[in-house]
């Protein structure tokens, strides 16, 4: 005769643990997308601070090409006032549109070093306000003839809407005035 036994094996996974299996990888997705939202916000300030070393670049660029001026016997403007026209302690505003100094399509303007230095930070300020977000440029200076370019942002790690407050940069928010704003600074000697 056949005997039927009672115990049978246990075939399959029973809910709890396919429920404790989806918890486990939830967590882990859950993670990794934290990580993915700060690895963007990283990124982007990357971004920002490479565009705004540019800007800070070309800025010093132009008043370098400036000095040349000061430097031919008997110029008509000294080296001081080359600083004195460059400096801005407040930020570039690029409200009107100053006389074109620069060549521009083979052309070229005769301008005073006012006017040069007027359509520079004009050019500086425009290219500030289009690459960066809240961008703006200020020339301060410091002590002798030592001059800081300052090109400061809206800084994306300091949205409110990813969780961070703090600011990357703390020298920042002495010449901002703000601390959601991150900067780069450049001290030249012109």
């Amino acid at each position: 005769m056949l005997s039927f036994k009672s115990s049978f094996k246990q075939m399959g996974v029973s809910l709890i643990e396919i429920l404790v299996t989806v918890l486990i990888l939830g967590i882990g997705l859950l993670g990794v997308a934290a990580l993915q939202v700060s690895s963007l916000s990283s990124n982007q300030e990357g971004f920002f601070t490479s565009q705004a070393t540019s800007i800070a670049e070309d800025i010093a660029s132009r008043m370098r090409a400036t000095k040349v001026i000061t430097m031919i016997p008997n110029a008509p403007i000294d080296h001081a006032s080359l600083i004195a026209n460059y400096r801005n302690d407040a930020a570039i505003a690029c409200n009107a549109v100053p006389k074109v100094c620069r060549e521009s399509a083979g052309q070229t303007a005769s301008c005073t070093l006012p006017e040069i230095s007027t359509y520079d930070k004009y050019e500086i300020c425009t290219i500030a306000q289009e690459t960066l977000p809240g961008g703006q440029v200020r020339i301060v200076g410091s002590v002798g003839s030592r001059l800081t370019i300052v090109v400061d942002w809206d800084s994306a790690t300091a949205r409110t809407d990813i969780g961070n407050r703090a600011n990357v940069n703390s020298n920042c928010l002495a010449l901002t005035g703000s601390a959601e704003r991150n900067c780069i600074l450049m001290e030249i000697v012109p």
